[in-house]
């Protein structure tokens, strides 16, 4: 049993080549008001011609003898085009897989036998068609508009990432090729990342000052505590204070702000505090 790859002249040439360009264009649009164009990319419908009319069909042959002489029979595994092959479109067990089984049926042998065999005979002819295809333009170009798509691809999460938003705003500012499309859109973003972190570093800084005030005046444990006075002994400038820590705090841990967490224990203390420090 042993295979062989005949080659076949197409009447043909291959139509669906790679494109020939990659191109960025704005997409305008909006929605109440907002305005949402942002920039997308496309191929061209140009394409590479393929001018090479071959094909392969693959069988496999098995000699046996009858009435002394010795005779030959043929299964088709199979018939794959050349930039089948060349792009790496089909691996060599998708393009054979139905007929691989059929002919071990048949013969009464593991389909994983017939699929070495052909594996030997066919890897060194792939092999020469990949590097041939990979000295024409065609290849080269398809290859820089993957590493275009792959390089844009990252920089969109990266840049999700970086300011801490919906990656998909990057669209709105860089093209497919990374460059800067819309910079006040990009300040925008930047000012909005910024805000959000002054805003965090506050809260932080609230919170650790109320947890710290609370220790001291509010356990019963120290000088200044109040723990134990139903009436407040704030001056307006410490509740002025106080009713920074409180929108901070219910701001917080208000329902609306936690609905995938309960923070009801949060805001009873709170409000009892409100009381207590009379704001």
């Amino acid at each position: 049993m042993y295979c062989v790859v005949q080659e076949i002249k197409l009447k043909k040439p291959n139509m669906y080549g790679y494109p020939k360009k990659l191109e960025a264009y704005l997409l305008k649009m909006s929605l109440n008001g907002q305005d949402l164009s942002h920039y997308c990319h496309r191929f061209s419908e140009e394409r590479f011609e393929r001018p090479i009319k071959k094909a392969y069909k693959i069988s496999i042959h098995q000699s046996y003898r009858e009435d002394g002489k010795v005779k030959k029979k043929q299964y088709v595994l199979c018939t794959v085009n050349y930039y089948d092959f060349a792009t790496g479109m089909l691996s060599l067990y998708e393009c054979c897989e139905i007929g691989i089984y059929k002919v071990a049926k048949k013969l009464g042998v593991d389909a994983g036998l017939i699929y070495d065999i052909v594996e030997e005979k066919l890897n060194p002819l792939i092999e020469s068609i990949r590097d041939e295809f990979m000295q024409t333009e065609e290849y080269k170009v398809n290859q820089k508009h993957e590493d275009i798509t792959t390089r844009y691809a990252l920089n969109k999460i990266e840049f999700g990432k970086n300011y801490e938003c919906d990656s998909s705003i990057y669209d709105s500012i860089y093209d497919v090729f990374g460059n800067l499309m819309n910079e006040t859109k990009l300040e925008e973003v930047k000012a909005n990342f910024e805000a959000r972190k002054e805003y965090e570093e506050k809260s932080r800084s609230y919170q650790e000052d109320f947890y710290s005030n609370y220790s001291k005046y509010f356990t019963g444990s120290g000088e200044g505590s109040y723990f134990n006075n139903n009436q407040s002994n704030h001056g307006m400038e410490d509740k002025e204070m106080l009713k920074q820590f409180y929108r901070v705090l219910s701001k917080k841990f208000h329902p609306d702000a936690n609905q995938d967490k309960d923070t009801s224990k949060e805001m009873k203390l709170l409000n009892q505090l409100k009381i207590d420090w009379n704001i």
